[in-house]
């Protein structure tokens, strides 16, 4: 959807990070800092001389007059060893308070200090480490919630923790960047790890999203299917997207998070949208992988919205004259006051009218489907406001409108149920792409209003299922309970060979016979799998295919001995995604991180805040 431009008053306006750095390294080390430290020594000699006076508490819990001049720093840093506790550093003598809280601000791991009374000075602070904990925990607060970075230094915010907890010292925003930023990076080695421990294959979903600066950033998110057979997904990688967006410069974004990641013989698809720079990325993509094993995805939610829109093109005209008739409306308070107290007296919820949007799916069929539910109520509007009468379609067009709504909701409710990342999409999509194909096909009479508009939509339809019913075959036979139904205009050779050729390829080496045989008969067995796949193939598809409420993934963990070739197969394939939608989700999440009020963050910022938050959310550990 188009964004609005921020005017520069906007940029400026509670920036989140006004005098922050795209680039600051929390990790550095010891030597990053030391001329700063240097630097700083000789102002701090007076500090140091101070601090070296200090006495400890008494065992009665007496605090000494010394006590009340004693910094912050001796928390975080033994005041006997003087090391640096994130890179070992050994403090000299003559090294003040000042500069080694510097040092340990740069490393993200001090806080600033706040403005205290003299009451404040009594205050006993945490250790380190409870510090650290708690800090932590506000991190991610922040991250979770979508908090500003902000948030931390207003003043009825430390109020609170400080009624809350008192011993607990609130971080800056600059500290809270930095711990986020810290926090995503070790991360990192933590979600690269995991990966490698994802059994069997895994699938992606890409897409690119333009912020209110018009800023591109580039989303990859990945599903695969536990060793438990729940099917899983979270954030990949979410990042700046600098220059055109050329197919090749997708394609060599995509391959570097691949490679990053080790996922070069992992991944097996991707899904992407209908774009054509999206389509020439995957398809550069898949040459630098495996083109015999990767596959690229079109995204059927997509289609079927092209495929839709195909169709309201031919009828554009009542279209156009319902959205106007919903803007006037919509702009009038008094006429949506009407409308409500004609809602209360008939005591119903009132039902605002509803604006389509180009860009947003199914969104025409949404303003169809209210002002349907309405008329009755518009109507009588007519008798009080003449000038609504302009803008009232006749009966003819919204006798058009009432079929619309019925033939189009099966439109919004595939998407609905293609939109989905906690169960297999991909072999569904089949199921809804044949129903819609043999709704297409009905004879509606020579008088529908509908004809025209159907027949346009038939050769988008066409356009497309081709490719789309081969890339669905494996996932649909997979599927226990839609084999028998996905298949009906396919011989049993045409059925069974895409599954034989898969199986041979992909498991040549790992193929499972079903019973336990002599290690003799077994070696001689290992120089053909034809027999094994026959077997268990023609087995599984002349088995009664499952119930319908059945969960397909909870079915293929219960069969797995049963099939246990095929059920690696189906690991691999059900994990798939039939729509792009994932990516579409992850963008909303990202225009409420990056929103006007925070429109200053970095790309740096937005990254790590959004993979922080899907990483924790889907507990990668």
């Amino acid at each position: 959807m188009p964004n609005p431009s921020d005017s520069s008053s906007e940029y400026s306006s509670d920036s989140e990070e006004e005098v922050l750095s795209d680039n600051i390294d929390i990790e550095s080390n010891d030597g990053n800092h030391s001329n700063e430290d240097n630097n700083n020594e000789d102002r701090d000699n007076e500090d140091n001389n101070n601090d070296d006076e200090e006495h400890n508490d008494d065992d009665d819990g007496e605090t000494s007059k010394e006590k009340l001049t004693t910094s912050d720093v001796w928390e975080f840093v033994d005041k006997a060893t003087r090391k640096c506790p994130s890179c070992g550093k050994i403090f000299k003598k003559s090294t003040g308070t000042s500069s080694i809280r510097s040092h340990l601000q740069n490393h993200g791991i001090l806080l600033v200090k706040a403005k205290q009374t003299s009451l404040d000075n009594f205050v006993k602070r945490h250790s380190q480490k409870i510090q650290l904990e708690k800090t932590q925990k506000v991190v991610e607060w922040i991250v979770l919630d979508l908090q500003p970075f902000k948030v931390v230094e207003g003043e009825a915010f430390r109020e609170m923790v400080s009624k809350l907890d008192p011993q607990y010292q609130v971080p800056s925003r600059e500290t809270i960047k930095k711990a986020i930023i810290k926090s995503f990076e070790d991360r990192k080695t933590v979600v690269k790890n995991f990966i490698k421990n994802i059994p069997g294959k895994v699938a992606l979903t890409t897409d690119i999203w333009s912020s209110l600066k018009s800023e591109g950033f580039l989303g990859i998110t990945i599903h695969f299917i536990d060793e438990n057979w729940i099917l899983r997904h979270f954030t990949l990688d979410i990042f700046r997207f600098k220059g055109a967006h050329t197919g090749q410069a997708i394609a060599d974004e995509i391959y570097r998070i691949i490679t990053e990641h080790e996922l070069q013989l992992k991944a097996m698809a991707i899904t992407t949208d209908n774009g054509s720079n999206m389509v020439s990325g995957a398809n550069i993509l898949k040459a630098k992988l495996a083109p015999n094993i990767f596959t690229h995805y079109r995204c059927v939610a997509h289609i079927l919205n092209l495929i839709v829109m195909a169709g309201l093109n031919i009828i554009k005209n009542p279209i156009k004259k319902l959205r106007n008739l919903i803007k006037v409306l919509r702009k009038s308070t008094k006429l949506l006051e009407e409308l409500e107290n004609f809602a209360k007296a008939d005591k119903k919820t009132f039902l605002r009218p509803i604006m389509d949007c180009k860009t947003r799916w199914n969104s025409t069929f949404k303003m169809i489907n209210r002002a349907c539910i309405l008329k009755e109520h518009i109507e009588m509007l007519l008798v009080r406001y003449s000038n609504v009468r302009n803008y009232f379609p006749d009966e003819q067009e919204w006798e058009l409108f009432k079929d619309l709504d019925e033939f189009l909701q099966q439109f919004d409710d595939a998407t609905t149920e293609l939109s989905s990342q906690t169960y297999p999409t991909i072999a569904h999509s089949r199921i809804i792409l044949l129903s819609i194909k043999k709704d297409l096909e009905v004879n509606r009479g020579e008088e529908s209003l509908l004809n025209d508009m159907i027949n346009s939509m038939k050769i988008k339809f066409n356009e497309y299922y081709e490719g789309l019913e081969e890339s669905t075959h494996i996932a649909a036979f997979l599927d226990p309970r839609y084999k028998k139904y996905c298949f009906l205009e396919m011989s049993e050779h045409e059925i069974l060979l895409p599954i034989r050729n898969k199986l041979e390829q992909q498991l040549p080496s790992e193929m499972i016979p079903s019973k336990k045989t002599s290690r003799f008969l077994q070696n001689l067995k290992n120089t053909t799998t034809t027999p094994v796949v026959n077997d268990e193939i023609s087995k599984y598809w002349n088995s009664i295919d499952a119930e319908e409420n059945v969960k397909p993934l909870e079915w293929w963990k219960t069969h797995f001995t049963e099939y246990p070739n095929l059920s690696k197969l189906a690991h691999d394939f059900l994990c798939i995604q039939a729509s792009s939608v994932p990516c579409e989700q992850l963008f909303s999440i990202a225009g409420q991180v990056l929103c006007k009020s925070r429109n200053r963050l970095t790309g740096e910022s937005v990254r790590a805040c959004l993979c922080l938050r899907s990483w924790i959310l889907e507990d990668v550990n």
